[in-house]
């Protein structure tokens, strides 16, 4: 009897096991539905993660593809999976925009053979992020278009302006801390280069 009781509970540990995942997902990406986001993961190496706390849907993650430069990790993503949209590249910087998140390249200023991969849902790049980081890279009605926001430009500056003009401008101009919203801090928690979380410092 206690044989099979302990039989049972063990299945239902390993059953809440199996179910419980943390808010980043099993792969540590579930929050972007596209398959981009597995081959991102499988192929460049973590470096941080920043999030809202405004909203658990507010994320964005950075990884590192080593000696690669941006026009070949552009071309590798989008052997992978056609984007939505492309940029033009333009200061040491080019966008991807798929499905359901927006991948970031970026010349990594420490060496400049590397490329920085931002990885970002709809909601971050449209709550957080400073518009004059996409200058020269999208006409804006498009980008209004994608994030479904009318006029995206002007209510989101006039919150970063608000805000003292405090929005995310990408991972190497804004860190893995800065503030939106007023008091609420943003920032990456599980890189081994960066660690700690809200109110630890780098």
């Amino acid at each position: 009897m206690k044989k099979s009781l302990l039989l049972v509970m063990l299945c239902f540990v390993l059953l809440l096991s199996a179910c419980a995942v943390g808010p980043q997902g099993p792969t540590g990406g579930s929050l972007f539905k596209d398959g981009i986001a597995e081959f991102i993961e499988t192929n460049y190496v973590l470096q941080d993660v920043v999030s809202s706390q405004q909203g658990s849907n507010e994320i964005s993650e950075i990884y590192l593809a080593e000696n690669k430069s941006i026009d070949k990790v552009a071309a590798d993503l989008q052997a992978y999976e056609k984007p939505r949209e492309v940029s033009e590249k333009k200061d040491d910087k080019q966008v991807l925009i798929y499905q359901d998140s927006f991948v970031i390249l970026t010349k990594n200023q420490d060496n400049p053979e590397h490329t920085l991969v931002e990885i970002s849902t709809y909601n971050f790049v449209r709550n957080n992020y400073n518009p004059s980081f996409f200058n020269g890279l999208f006409a804006f009605w498009l980008l209004d278009s994608v994030l479904d926001v009318d006029d995206w430009r002007k209510r989101q500056q006039s919150k970063c302006y608000k805000n003292n003009d405090d929005c995310y401008r990408g991972y190497q101009s804004s860190g893995g801390w800065y503030k939106s919203g007023g008091n609420s801090t943003v920032r990456g928690g599980t890189s081994s280069v960066r660690g700690g979380g809200p109110g630890t410092g780098k």
